[in-house]
């Protein structure tokens, strides 16, 4: 698998493929320090040689990195499946870094559970 992030949640998805290696399960890590213009040719490289992506972003899953990966896959044959971390389409709350990661599933730990769905074939 590949885990596309962005911002801070570049270092939760180093912590998450560390997990996951930790149950035998390899991810790439991407960093895309940029949304617009989005690298698509790295997405479509990621898509073309993992079969699961994950994007990982600590705001809302509308409009930002996931819907931009979406996007650049809609328009090619190949057949990763993906799946986004981030806030959903939700009224947010104050507090705590660390409680909002949590409270939101923007953690590893997050990231990870994602991973074990995709992998399986049961979750987007």
């Amino acid at each position: 698998m590949a885990i596309l992030a962005s911002g801070t949640m570049v270092a939760q998805a180093l912590e998450a493929a560390g997990l996951l290696a930790g149950e035998g399960l390899t991810a790439t890590v991407a960093n895309f320090s940029t949304l617009k213009p989005l690298d698509a040719d790295l997405v479509r490289r990621l898509a073309g040689g993992h079969p699961v992506l994950i994007t990982a972003e600590n705001h809302s899953v509308i409009g930002g990195l996931g819907s931009a990966v979406a996007e650049t896959l809609a328009v090619v044959p190949l057949r990763a499946r993906l799946g986004m971390v981030g806030v959903q389409d939700v009224f947010a709350e104050g507090g705590s870094t660390p409680y909002l990661m949590k409270k939101y599933g923007l953690d590893a730990a997050a990231i990870a559970a994602k991973a074990r769905l995709l992998c399986r074939g049961t979750g987007t």
